[in-house]
């Protein structure tokens, strides 16, 4: 009966509901633990420094699904990247990034009375505090940290780097800001069709005709928005939305009109002084017939409290043009003006990371949808950056009763130095005395006797979701859910956007150490990209969208999850510092200000060296591989192994972890002095089979003036973790001296992505690692020696072994000069022979720092001779000129290659998007068409019965006329 019906004669768009999925046809897989146990080398990384900050092992729980393996490095995406090439992309002085909307006038008015007057409904959906905060502006903050997000958010990992670590908005984190709810009915906008807006479902009355499946207070909405807009005289054109100010019109008494103000101190104008502490009266109003309705007359409670919804959905919540309300929002606006609670939360993350997706993959900044309330973005930064906002003092009533974070915005200042928040974002350390970072905040407000313990998402024998279940807190459910990777779905009419949701990416915001994560989100049947759903049909798309919500909303999965303690120590595992924060985000920095031609992929192995790989696949999901050391009730094997020692000297070198450590050893002749041994060497575990090995052998001639190095000043834009200056080195022992030989000053530059040294124990490495595992090894071929220096006790020194040291170092010196890359036969002496003056050295009672110093440098000097026996390169004709001339050529072909490749993926870009606006453009024409169409039908239909009543008036004329004749 009500197929093909239009109630509003074509007025609205109108687009079917999503179809109801039943949760037992569609099954999920889902992990039995989402934290497990893994035992870490964890740590903390700073940009730009000499080293990974003190690195430990332990057991550490960690955010599934991840593993401790190396990660594929792609393409960098991110803008501040881009905004370094020529032409560099500015921002325009027009731009609205960052700039919150207004609330129309009047808005205070009606937004005091609704919680007043209609405050358990909404608590029953769960919006009592989002609605709470929206009564105060946000209008004054600065658009800096906006910029400064935008720019450094990475767009295939919706994540935004912080040095060379991830940070992202949770669902969690938008809750606890917001005060959205994260669980509940999906959220969709749209205007469904008469058959589904009319549908009707059997009463809890066991009335004859049932209830309405939509609220009832939709229909006479939409006959609400209809009427204002026609008697507004707009345009037919844009009837999908109107102006805010129009629609309060239509529900609120002139004298309401007015824009007010809130203030935290006194919410409900009561003329309450600052000095007066904030009390449950002053502050949440319970509403008594006293109070005087703002409604026009002929407005009912229902439909006023549904008028309010659509505006404050249209302005705070899901922000699409300033100033406007969309009649796709009036169905959202309904179900809450009812209690019934939806899952606003992740639609507004959905738009939110879209949005920052958009325009930091824009090749300009020019103009572009970036409408979103940033009040909440805003509030992220304050909640997680120590510093970025200076608030005034925040009444204690809002904070004691777990209120939104956005409020303390509302009377905040920030600074207004881009260049510096620009800083923080790349590199944190560098502004610690301004800005902190904090990576979990003690902001949700979980029961404190489930912290530190693991809650169980079961099913018990009703079939009854337990942590719905009233023992149990809805705050736990929804935390579970922001932990879970998913798909993040915001349905406009026929529109649908997906967006990636992987929290394992960022771990130590729930309370987790991070590892490499892997992707968790479910496979989308006739979807092969995401960004591209306008060509998925119809039916496919809306199915596809009902299954997002299903599979992100899901309870009862029988899995187990650990509500952490608050500021748990967390840390970053080794293999994703070295690998994937330093490879992917200091090198690019660096190769940016080169011209293409001279940039090179020097450093990368062939997994992290190709530019077209992209880390983010959104097509698929990646097989979750379990990690090898992972074995749950197994007593980890031990750390390290102790080698067995070398009968060949008293005190040999302890064992190199890695030969990545390029040697430079500056001679000053005619001065004496001791070699220093640097504070701490590094090595890299995962980096053994690099080609860039290499000894440098050079002089550095030096005035009797001039004092031990020392640490010497970094370019921010010109080092790389993967490859640092060539004048780089590290800081001597202080206060070391011996008269070995002539001055010989070691200068290390080498690759700071391993474990450190430790020289007051043996030497030894990880014998948890193989051949086969994913993480690379650390044992090195050709090493097979022990360290005894840690009970090598040097004999006092008196002047004839000051003599023998010197003699011997000397000796030791010629030798290493000796060596010539092109002579073999200088390799085979230089291992036995270096092997006796070690020997000798320690014999002789030199100190522990020097015999270091040699030991090193000679063990790091054979693993390269060892190197140079396998380079086929030796054993052909081909000569270093030829081999470098080849090496250049195909630089320049995969240089060309990368710049055909971006030319092609930009084409591409631009005829998606001049597709996707030829599609909007013909659907545009389309309903213009056919709307020019309906009206040609009612004029012609109009005008037929107007001749046919012309017609049956002259007829019945005659006629009289005729009959009046034939009387006379």
């Amino acid at each position: 009966m009500l197929q093909g019906r239009d109630v509003f004669h074509s007025f609205f768009a109108r687009f079917p509901l999503l179809p109801e999925l039943s949760r037992d046809s569609v099954a999920f897989e889902d992990l039995d633990r989402w934290a497990t146990s893994l035992r870490l080398q964890c740590g903390e990384y700073h940009p730009l420094e000499s080293s990974i900050a003190p690195l430990g092992w332990g057991t550490c729980d960690i955010l599934q699904p991840a593993a401790d393996v190396a990660e594929p490095v792609g393409q960098s995406r991110l803008l501040s990247h881009r905004q370094l090439q020529s032409p560099p992309l500015e921002w325009p002085r027009d731009s609205t990034v960052g700039q919150v909307q207004s609330p129309v006038g009047g808005y205070v008015h009606w937004a005091r009375y609704v919680l007043q007057a209609h405050r358990e409904t909404l608590l029953a959906a769960g919006i009592y505090e989002a609605v709470y905060a929206s009564l105060f502006d946000y209008g004054r903050l600065p658009t800096s940290w906006a910029r400064g997000l935008v720019e450094f958010w990475d767009a295939g990992s919706s994540t935004c780097w912080v040095g060379a670590e991830e940070l992202t908005v949770t669902l969690s984190d938008l809750q606890a800001v917001s005060g959205l709810p994260v669980f509940g009915h999906s959220f969709e906008e749209c205007v469904p069709p008469d058959e589904q807006l009319f549908r009707r479902v059997p009463s809890v009355d066991g009335g004859r005709r049932g209830r309405l499946a939509l609220p009832a207070v939709y229909p006479t909405l939409l006959r609400q928005y209809k009427q204002t807009y026609r008697g507004s005289g707009l345009s037919r054109r844009s009837r999908a939305a109107m102006p805010a100010d129009l629609w309060a019109r239509s529900f609120l008494q002139e004298e309401y009109l007015s824009p007010a103000a809130a203030s935290l101190h006194d919410p409900f104008d009561f003329g309450l002084p600052r000095s007066v502490s904030l009390t449950e009266e002053a502050a949440e109003l319970f509403f008594s017939t006293s109070h005087t309705s703002p409604a026009l007359p002929g407005v009912d409670e229902d439909l006023l409290l549904a008028g309010f919804l659509a505006p404050w959905l249209s302005t705070f919540v899901l922000p699409l043009r300033m100033g406007s309300l969309r009649c796709s929002v009036l169905l959202a606006a309904s179900q809450l003006s009812e209690g019934q609670r939806l899952a606003l939360a992740p639609a507004v993350l959905a738009r939110v990371y879209g949005v920052l997706r958009t325009v930091s993959e824009a090749s300009s900044l020019e103009s572009h949808d970036t409408v979103l309330p940033w009040q909440y973005l805003y509030a992220w930064v304050h909640l997680h950056v120590q510093g970025a906002f200076s608030c005034l003092e925040t009444p204690t009533y809002f904070l004691q009763r777990g209120f939104p974070t956005v409020l303390q915005l509302s009377q905040a200042s920030s600074t207004l130095e881009s260049e510096r928040i620009r800083l923080f974002f790349f590199s944190p350390h560098l502004v610690a005395d301004r800005f902190s970072l904090i990576h979990q905040p003690d902001s949700v407000s979980l029961p404190p006797h489930l912290r530190g313990t693991i809650v169980v998402d079961g099913v018990d024998d009703r079939g009854r979701r337990t942590l719905l279940l009233r023992g149990q807190s809805l705050v736990v459910a929804e935390y579970l859910i922001s932990m879970r990777p998913g798909w993040l779905c915001y349905r406009q009419g026929g529109f649908v956007t997906l967006e990636g949701y992987q929290p394992n990416r960022v771990a130590r915001q729930f309370g987790f150490s991070q590892a490499t994560a892997y992707d968790g989100r479910i496979l989308l049947p006739g979807v092969t990209d995401v960004r591209c759903m306008g060509t998925v049909p119809s039916k496919t798309r809306f199915y596809v969208a009902a299954l997002t919500w299903l599979h992100l909303l899901r309870l009862g999965t029988g899995s187990s999850f650990l509500l952490t303690l608050p500021y748990s120590s967390t840390g970053v595992s080794y293999t994703r510092l070295s690998w994937h924060g330093a490879r992917r985000y200091e090198r690019r920095v660096r190769r940016l200000g080169l011209p293409r031609g001279q940039r090179s992929c020097q450093g990368h192995s062939d997994a992290t060296c190709d530019r077209g790989t992209d880390t983010e696949t959104r097509t698929t999901a990646r097989a979750t591989v379990p990690s090898s050391p992972r074995a749950s009730g197994v007593a980890p094997e031990p750390l390290y192994t102790e080698t067995a020692r070398s009968p060949r000297r008293h005190a040999s070198s302890p064992r190199a972890s890695s030969p990545r450590i390029p040697v430079g050893i500056h001679t000053s002749p005619g001065r004496a002095s001791s070699p220093r041994m640097p504070v701490g060497v590094h090595t890299s575990p995962g980096l053994a089979s690099s080609p860039r090995m290499h000894v440098g052998v050079h002089t550095s001639p030096r005035g009797p003036r001039e004092s031990s190095p020392r640490l010497r000043s970094l370019d921010p834009t010109s080092f790389s973790t993967l490859d640092p200056p060539d004048d780089y080195f590290y800081p001597a022992y202080p206060g070391e001296s011996s008269g070995v030989g002539a001055d010989i000053i070691a200068e290390f530059s080498f690759f700071p992505e391993g474990h450190p040294i430790d020289f007051a124990r043996p030497s030894s490495a990880p014998a948890s690692f193989s051949a086969g595992s994913t993480s690379p090894s650390t044992a090195l071929e050709g090493f097979e020696y022990a360290s005894e220096i840690s009970c090598h006790v040097p004999l006092l020194p008196d002047s004839r072994s000051v003599e023998r040291c010197i003699h011997t170092a000397a000796l030791l010196k010629d030798l290493i000069f000796s060596i010539d890359p092109r002579s073999p036969a200088s390799w085979i002496e230089f291992v036995p022979t270096a092997d006796r003056l070690l020997g000798v050295l320690a014999s002789f009672g030199v100190s522990t720092t020097e015999l270091v110093f040699w030991e090193l440098l000679c063990r790091a000097l054979e693993y390269q001779i060892r190197r140079l026996r396998d380079l086929s390169v030796l054993r052909t004709r081909v000569t270093l000129p030829e081999l470098e001339e080849r090496v250049t050529r195909r630089r320049e072909a995969a240089d060309d290659t990368h710049d055909r490749f971006d030319s092609s993926a930009v084409a591409l870009r631009r005829h998606r998007e001049s597709s996707s606006r030829m599609e909007t453009e013909v659907s545009e024409l389309t309903t213009r068409v056919r709307s020019l169409w309906r009206d040609i039908k009612e004029v012609m239909s109009k005008k037929t019965d107007v001749e046919e009543r012309r017609g049956r008036r002259d007829r019945l004329t005659s006629r009289e006329e005729q009959h009046y004749l034939a009387l006379q």
